[in-house]
């Protein structure tokens, strides 16, 4: 019987996908992701019917920037978003792994007003109880936490959505940084995954 039930916890992303589509979007796949990348998220499940990013590296993904989306007002069912989680970078070229695939940003500052022009985006082109799955990770930058998925929901509900949903997904390891020998908070093994509908 447990076996069927659908859980706030998983350990990796599909899961946690097809619980959203099965609860919320009612649909087996989103209607839009802007931040697509290739498309791990979709292994075994079906890939979004429009798929963008800031720098497409396939064929059939749009260019697109979530903050500034040429797409008509009220006009989306639901949207799959996982933006860029970290910031830090000094110089004029970002780095680490993570920094070099996604461009990155300086500060966290940034990082979130970036998460709140998206929200800004997503309200005005989501049909009324349109779907927005929006998964995050609060990080820490220059020794102090960032609860990004606090900030995500505050600002959310500000533009009008409702947080309906939080499922959490747990990592089984993750990349460990140079100065882990100083280590001043616990390491995230986690991130979420937030579902809001638009009023």
């Amino acid at each position: 019987m447990q076996d069927n039930i659908i859980k706030t916890v998983a350990n990796n992303d599909q899961d946690i996908i097809r619980s959203i589509l099965t609860l919320y979007v009612k649909k087996d796949k989103f209607e839009l992701d802007p931040t697509f990348s290739l498309g791990k998220f979709y292994r075994g499940l079906n890939e979004p019917t429009i798929k963008g990013d800031l720098y497409p590296q396939r064929d059939d993904v749009m260019k697109m920037d979530s903050s500034c989306l040429e797409i008509l007002d009220n006009s989306i069912e639901s949207i799959c978003f996982d933006p860029p989680f970290l910031a830090g970078y000094t110089t004029g070229k970002t780095s680490g792994i993570i920094g070099k695939r996604f461009e990155g940003f300086r500060y966290m500052s940034d990082v979130w007003a970036f998460y709140k022009k998206s929200l800004s985006e997503f309200y005005r082109i989501l049909k009324p109880a349109g779907v927005l799955a929006f998964k995050c990770q609060d990080t820490i930058s220059s020794g102090k936490q960032f609860f990004s998925h606090c900030y995500i929901i505050q600002e959310a509900e500000k533009k009008g959505f409702i947080c309906e949903d939080l499922f959490v997904q747990v990592a089984s390891n993750r990349l460990i940084g140079h100065n882990h020998h100083t280590q001043k908070h616990a390491r995230k093994f986690h991130s979420y995954w937030l579902v809001f509908i638009k009023k």
